[in-house]
């Protein structure tokens, strides 16, 4: 399929690991994370170190992970990916899985651990074992592209799958690029129909992206299959995609 090309896909990628880095926005009901969360809201960045600084000196997982995160970035204080590394690992041997992610992030994106992919996989799997749906797609990214592993395209879609039918909406997306790619059939035949359910669903979750190939499988499609698609759309909504093929 023309449209969607590799290095579309490749473009989606990188925007999406961009957006992973997100900060751990714990339900802690300690007084010293609650304010952080409440400076950083009002851009008042230093608070917010203050206040998790006391509770990640403490040894509190979640506070560690925030002060990292505010060092990863430069908020609140000197950015500094090396401080922002010891914090994580401090989290990550607690074993919050966020903190797995982050580290497992910052070496994807080579600011740490000289770009050892292989430690993103581990980091990756131990925070997706946990049930951190982010780093079950990151698993599909690095499968796609053969980072830290073998490029594997039917591992990629496994892990696309699992997240998307946890309502990953980038999941959904790749789900619906892979079928219109004939990636995963073993004669490299596109499957327009799944590539449009799945593109529709990203569509519905925020992807940009997926309304251009959602309208480019739609080419292939007559307009009653459209119409039963969305119905099987609805049907993967309202069954929490228990019921979605």
């Amino acid at each position: 399929m023309d449209y969607v090309a590799h290095q579309q896909m490749q473009k989606l990628l990188l925007q999406t690991i961009c957006l992973l880095s997100a900060l751990t926005t714990s339900a802690a009901i300690a007084a010293p994370f609650t304010a952080g969360i409440t400076a950083l809201n009002r851009q008042h960045d230093a608070t917010a170190f203050r206040a998790w600084k006391r509770i990640a000196d403490l040894g509190d997982a979640e506070g560690q992970n925030n002060i990292a995160y505010l060092y990863e970035r430069g908020m609140g204080v000197k950015q500094s990916y090396q401080n922002a590394k010891i914090w994580y690992e401090l989290a990550a041997a607690q074993g919050l899985p966020e903190a797995k992610h982050n580290l497992a992030m910052l070496t994807y994106q080579g600011h740490i651990n000289g770009r050892d992919t292989r430690k993103s996989v581990e980091w990756f799997r131990e925070a997706a074992d946990a049930g951190l749906l982010q780093s079950v797609y990151m698993l599909g990214v690095l499968y796609m592209e053969g980072e830290g592993v073998f490029k594997n395209y039917d591992k990629a879609f496994e892990q696309f799958m699992r997240a998307a039918k946890r309502g990953d909406p980038r999941a959904q997306y790749m789900v619906g690029a892979i079928y219109a790619e004939g990636f995963i059939d073993p004669e490299d035949k596109p499957d327009y129909a799944k590539a449009f359910l799945w593109s529709g669903l990203a569509v519905l979750g925020g992807v940009e992206q997926a309304q251009s190939l959602k309208i480019a499988a739609s080419v292939y499609l007559e307009k009653n299959q459209e119409v039963q698609i969305v119905e099987q759309a609805a049907q993967c909504l309202k069954t929490n995609f228990e019921i979605c093929e």
